[in-house]
Order: C-alpha cells, then structure tokens, then sequence
C-alpha cells in the first residue's frame, strides 16, 4: 500500500472539499446570523492543508495505478477527515449545544452519513447557516464524497472503480459508462436535477423558499435533519407530507435506475427484481400499519393511511423524518418499523441499512435454493436477480454481512445497556438507527426526543456505528484486518 499516494489524494480531496464549505458560507452572508466567519475560517484552514498534504507528497502526482488496498484506505481517510473537519463548524457556534467536541463529531458524523441522529434539543435556536450546513452534509453524504470527488477530481478517478466501489451502498456495483468518471457525474447530474424538482415542487405547496431547500437535501439524501424542532409534523399539511413521501421513495431507488427512466430505458427499470420487491414490501407494510392504527388510535381510515404511510417510507427509506409521534403508536405498529429498520430501501440509493437486494438474494437463497435441496440434493439451482445468475462470490458476501450486521448490532445493543441508564428498547432502537443510518429510534431516544442525554462514550461508540453501516461494514473493518497490513 503507498501512504503516500494516500496522503496525496487526501490533499487534492481536501482543497475541493474546502470549496464546499463556502456556500453555507453564501446562507450565512444572505441572512447575516453571525456565523459567517465559522464557514470562512474552516474552508480557509480546510484548503491549505490540503494544499500543504498535496505539495509534500508532490512525487505522486503522476501514479496513475492505484491498489485495491489504496482504495480502501483512501475511501476511509476521505470520510474521517470529512467528518471530523465538519465538526469544526459546529464547535465554533458558541451555542451550549455543541459546547463539547464529542456532541460537534456526533452531528457532523450523524449528517454526513444521512443517518439523521441529533444532540440538539432547540433546533429553530439555530442560524440560518448552520441550518442549511447540516441538511447540506446529508446532501454530500447521501450520493456520496468520493463519488463526488470522482466526478470532479481527475486524480480521483485513477482506480476510481475501486473507489466507487468501496462507498457504494450494496452488493453489486454496475457502471452506465465504460469511464467510471463518467458514471459518477451522471449520477450527480440525476441527483441534482431531482433535487431542483423536490425544491419546486415544496415551494408551490406552501414551504418557506429556505425549508423547501434545506428539506429537499435531507430527503433525496434520505438523511432527515429538519430545521423544525416538531419535525415535518410542524408543517401539518397532507401536501407536504405527501411530497416527501414520494420523494422520500425516490431517494430509495438507484440512481442507476433513476439514469435510466431519464434516459428512457424503461424496460431495465421494469424488469428489475429490486424495485419490485421494495414496492411490493413497502405497500404490505403501509397496508398492515394503517389497519392496526385504524383499529386501535384513528377512527379515520384515511388518517391512518396519511401517518402510515409517510411514517413506513421515512423508516424503510432510513429517512427518520417523522410527521407524528409514532413512539405513541401500538406495539404491532413498533414492532414493524424496528424491522424496517434492518431492511431499508434499494442498493446503489442513498438509503441504509441491510437492503432490499440483500434482503431478496437472502430469501431467494433460503426459499429456492437451500429448501429445494432437500427434495432434490443433486440438482444445481441457481439464484437469479434480473434475470441473470447471483455467483457464489455475491452469495457468499451476501450471507457474510447479514450475520456480520446482526453480530455488530446485538453486541453494540448490550454495550449500550452496560453504560447507560436506558431501557432495552432505548438501546436496541438507538443502535439499529444507527447502523442502519435511520436516525430517531424509539422511547429516550424517539421521534420527540434526541440522542443529547448520551455519555461521550455511547455517543463516539454510535458515530462508529453510524459510518459503519454507511461504508458497508467491509470497507471499515478491512482496515483493521492484519493482512490488510502486511506487503
């Protein structure tokens, strides 16, 4: 592995990035709060040292062959150094909310990886900056920093499959382009302009300009951050609600088949296995949750529906934007949005969590395979996904980290347990919204509450978590693997 080359690509990562933080800086100088110098000192101090980490690894500018194990790295030193440097902002606005270093980490961590967990109890307390700066980081977080670095950066695309690669959500990673640069800005562009169509279509609806924007960015990332303290419920409008709901969904879906309804290749969109499995188990449980509510909180049909509805999407989607306070639901209702939050929503989305694709393959492996066997050992049964044979190397990656994630998950639960004061609940819901990126979970830490009350060890051990579940486990726990290091 060249450190080196690693640093040098840190360095060039980090300029650009710098460049980014400028336009909150923009928010900060149109509604004046009083945190523009925060924006201006952290770009300034971002940009030079990468400009410092890229001129004292100069020698290579001109590799042009990049590592598997570089790839890794790189992908991993790009999102520490992203989270911990968009700390910076919020330990700067000298507000009691994020007096404390660890509260800053966990919020930047928490935008970054769109998982949408906070530590601040008066949100509308905030500037307009800030405000606009942490739906912002969902934004860049949910296509992606390095694929944004791709798209942009020419160093970044030497070896950017393998970059591409190691960020992107699922087990199967396709390209729209032969050049992997080109498949990165084409997303972007796809991202982009649904972006703009979400922020028309909040602003037509009745949304302030500002919140129509920073509420757009936090959806399509399906990250969650509301600049509302009540959430989108302190909207209480069925339009609004309906919007998000939809774009929400969208945000849920590949971007690849977003590309591709775009570029009027529909049938690739209708003839894939995933999107059909993420319609179909999203309507069962819109329809199971709205029953139980109607039977047991709502007299209107109708009602249910509504809350159902958004509530089942904001979960599956790993959104956690809530429109009601669904820690007072029944607990059949409970019960499934915290198995909502081990599914989420397509691979290649900015959602988290396990993934329908991963979830499909899982059930197909069980259901049409291993059954089978027992009625017929000799047969050879293939598992198809679009049509097309699922290899052993995908099944097995499949089956690895499905058990891998349930391990990490109840362990991380009973750590939680051993140094808190919370109930099982609590912990259980606080680590599954954590590595599945959902964000709110249920009693201290639900829909009207937040993660603030947390020791400094429960809140760095959650962020661990959280880009955990956001680099897909393998990505993260490579680095510490002894052969990882050996030449």
């Amino acid at each position: 592995m060249n450190i080196k080359l690693s640093v040098h690509v840190i360095g060039i990562f980090l300029k650009f990035f710098g460049l980014f933080l400028l336009i909150p800086a923009v928010i900060s100088l149109i509604y004046r709060d009083g945190d523009l110098y925060i924006f201006l000192l952290t770009a300034s101090l971002t940009s030079l040292i990468g400009y410092i980490l890229e001129r004292i690894t100069i020698e290579c500018k001109h590799i042009s062959v990049m590592e598997r194990k570089d790839a890794f790295f790189i992908a991993f030193l790009c999102w520490i150094v992203a989270c911990l440097i968009g700390a910076v902002p919020y330990f700067l606005v000298p507000l009691p909310a994020f007096s404390h270093p660890v509260d800053a980490i966990f919020e930047s961590i928490s935008g970054f990886t769109t998982t949408g967990a906070t530590i601040v109890t008066d949100i509308e307390d905030l500037p307009h900056g800030i405000l606009f700066y942490r739906s912002f980081t969902q934004w860049l977080g949910g296509m992606g920093i390095v694929v944004l670095g791709i798209a942009i950066l020419p160093k970044l695309s030497v070896g950017g499959i393998q970059l591409m690669g190691s960020e992107s959500p699922g087990p199967i990673m396709e390209k729209i382009t032969p050049k992997i640069a080109e498949t990165a800005k084409k997303l972007w562009l796809v991202y982009i302009t649904l972006s703009l169509i979400m922020i028309i279509c909040l602003y037509i609806s009745g949304m302030p300009f500002f919140d129509s924007i920073v509420t757009s960015f936090s959806t399509l990332s399906t990250g969650g951050f509301s600049v509302r303290n009540a959430s989108i419920e302190s909207y209480n409008s069925p339009l609004i609600e309906s919007i998000i709901t939809v774009f929400m969904f969208l945000g849920g879906i590949s971007f690849l088949l977003h590309y591709y309804v775009f570029t009027g290749k529909f049938s690739k969109v209708i003839r894939n296995s995933e999107i059909k499995f993420y319609l179909l188990i999203t309507v069962i449980f819109i329809f199971a949750i709205s029953i139980n509510l109607w039977s047991h909180q709502y007299l209107n049909y109708l009602e249910a529906l509504r809350y159902s509805s958004f509530q089942v999407v904001s979960i599956l989607t790993t959104t956690g934007f809530s429109s009601t306070d669904f820690d007072l639901w029944p607990y059949f209702s409970i019960f499934l949005l915290i198995i909502m939050m081990f599914i989420g929503a397509c691979a290649g989305s900015t959602s988290g969590s396990i993934k329908n694709l991963r979830i499909l393959i899982l059930i197909k492996k069980v259901f049409s395979r291993e059954i089978n066997h027992l009625i017929k050992p000799h047969a050879v049964l293939l598992i198809r996904i679009n049509t097309k044979p699922v290899n052993e190397e995908v099944l097995s990656s499949v089956t690895s980290f499905f058990f891998l994630y349930i391990l990490i998950f109840i362990l991380s639960t009973l750590l939680i347990l051993a140094v808190e004061d919370i109930s099982i609940l609590g912990a259980l819901s606080a680590c599954a919204a954590s590595i599945g990126n959902v964000g709110p979970g249920f009693v201290e830490v639900g829909a009207t509450h937040n993660y603030e009350f947390l020791s400094s060890f429960s809140k760095l051990w959650l962020c661990f978590l959280m880009i955990l579940g956001r680099l897909e486990l393998f990505t993260i726990i490579v680095i510490f693997s002894p052969m990882f290091w050996r030449r």
